[in-house]
């Protein structure tokens, strides 16, 4: 029997392990991915230094789950892209480009938001 058949536990389990599995390949293998991570730590040692406030903790790692998060989501669609067409096509430079205007627009806000934060702590 696989581990992902069966009851329900085993399920859950398997489930949580190509979830694993997905973020620690991302953190081998995807330079953007480790950047994001790097820039993370920045910014948790930030709100630390500067004593950020409850709220301001929890939009500040929310900020940092949505980054991180979008830079996953657009990895792995520049790999399925490659994988289905490893040629040059205009389309798929679009659909690249967007995916990474995604992660900037988040991280900039993120940024911002950030900076709000440090502002209002001098």
């Amino acid at each position: 029997m696989k581990l992902h058949e069966g009851n329900a536990l085993n399920k859950l389990i398997f489930k949580f392990q190509v979830a694993f599995n997905g973020l620690v390949e991302g953190l081998i293998h995807d330079f953007s991915i480790r950047i994001q991570f790097v820039f993370a730590l920045l910014a948790i040692i930030i709100a630390f230094l500067f004593e950020f406030t409850y709220i301001e903790w929890s939009i500040w790692l929310l900020c940092i789950a949505i980054v991180i998060s979008l830079e996953y989501l657009n990895s792995s669609m520049e790999q399925m892209m490659d994988r289905l067409d490893p040629s040059y096509h205009v389309l798929t430079k679009k659909a690249k480009d967007l995916g990474a205007a995604a992660v900037l627009v988040s991280a900039f806000v993120s940024l911002v938001i950030g900076l709000i934060f440090v502002f209002n702590h001098l």
